[in-house]
């Protein structure tokens, strides 16, 4: 019968400074990117615009980066598609999505200065 070792070790993992780092939606984010994060969420609420939560606001950091810009600046407009999720930066790209697709239903919003 061959024996097998059961003292296998494991691999040493890494781990970032304690206080560097918070844990959201099992990523580790560092705290810059997480006051930015937070600095997104709120203009989000101010705007009055849909998904206003930390895991939104992370989607439109990471997916949407030009569009996280403009929020997080202020005093612009942008637009939401209800129907599919996806997030125009200018009211051009708004009305060439609705009419591409007449189905979608695209909502505006004006984001106030930070």
């Amino acid at each position: 019968m061959p024996s097998h070792d059961k003292t296998r070790t494991r691999p040493e993992r890494r781990r970032a400074p304690a206080g560097s780092t918070v844990r959201l939606e099992g990523l580790h984010v560092s705290r810059a990117a997480w006051k930015r994060l937070e600095a997104l969420v709120a203009q989000l609420v101010r705007a009055g615009i849909p998904r206003a939560h930390r895991s939104g606001a992370l989607d439109l950091l990471v997916l949407h980066p030009e569009v996280a810009a403009l929020v997080l600046v202020g005093g612009c407009r942008i637009s939401w598609c209800a129907t599919c999720g996806a997030w125009l930066p200018t009211a051009r790209d708004a009305l060439a999505h609705q009419d591409e697709q007449r189905e979608h239903v695209v909502q505006g919003f004006l984001v106030p200065p930070a």
